[in-house]
């Protein structure tokens, strides 16, 4: 009888120690499993945190640089209605020099530090002073008009068209400099071909 409790109890002596042993391994895979999946939502939301910078990064360089091809844009236009006789008429009764203030303070209130870059901010720091230097050859160019005879005007159309025809150019190499100083050649691109 004794032998048979003896095995017995070593029976469940076995069976208590594999059943410990199985809890820990149990314990062990669970918590080892929790931890792959803590690990993978933390790299998800990670990676989604990255690509919502990178899209916020783009949206604000993109922002500058449509702030800046408006400035550009209008300072072309002005050049070319400079150049047309039919709308010199026109100058002692509209102003352009508004619209180009108005486009001036957006340019001087985005956040140009969220660009990031240094050549970035420095390339489009040149834009709202492109546009107040147009403000003020058009502003010239009308009072000028206002107070000349009618035989003079042509005059001084031409000598604002010349200063016109060298700002314009001017902006645009300025613009080719902030595209390629915010890298957005290369995300259109890239864009692209996705």
């Amino acid at each position: 009888m004794y032998g048979s409790e003896s095995l017995s109890s070593q029976t469940a002596a076995w069976v208590e120690a594999i059943g410990a042993i199985a809890a820990v391994v149990g314990t062990g895979w669970v918590a080892a499993r929790e931890s792959r999946f803590a690990r993978r939502r933390e790299e998800r939301a990670e990676a989604a945190a990255l690509r919502k910078e990178a899209r916020t990064e783009l949206a604000t360089r993109t922002a500058a640089l449509n702030l800046a091809i408006l400035a550009s844009t209008q300072i072309t236009d002005l050049h070319v209605q400079l150049s047309d006789e039919a709308w010199r008429g026109r100058v002692a009764r509209v102003s352009a020099s508004r619209t180009l203030v108005a486009t001036e303070r957006m340019l001087t209130a985005f956040p140009i530090q969220s660009l990031n870059d240094a050549a970035a901010m420095v390339e489009f720091s040149r834009f709202p002073g492109f546009l107040a230097i147009a403000a003020e050859i058009y502003a010239n160019l009308e009072r000028a008009v206002r107070a000349a005879p009618e035989g003079e005007r042509d005059a001084i159309f031409e000598a604002s068209n010349k200063q016109m025809e060298r700002l314009d150019a001017s902006t645009k190499k300025q613009l080719r400099a902030l595209r390629k100083s915010l890298n957005l050649e290369m995300e259109n691109r890239t864009s692209r071909h996705e």
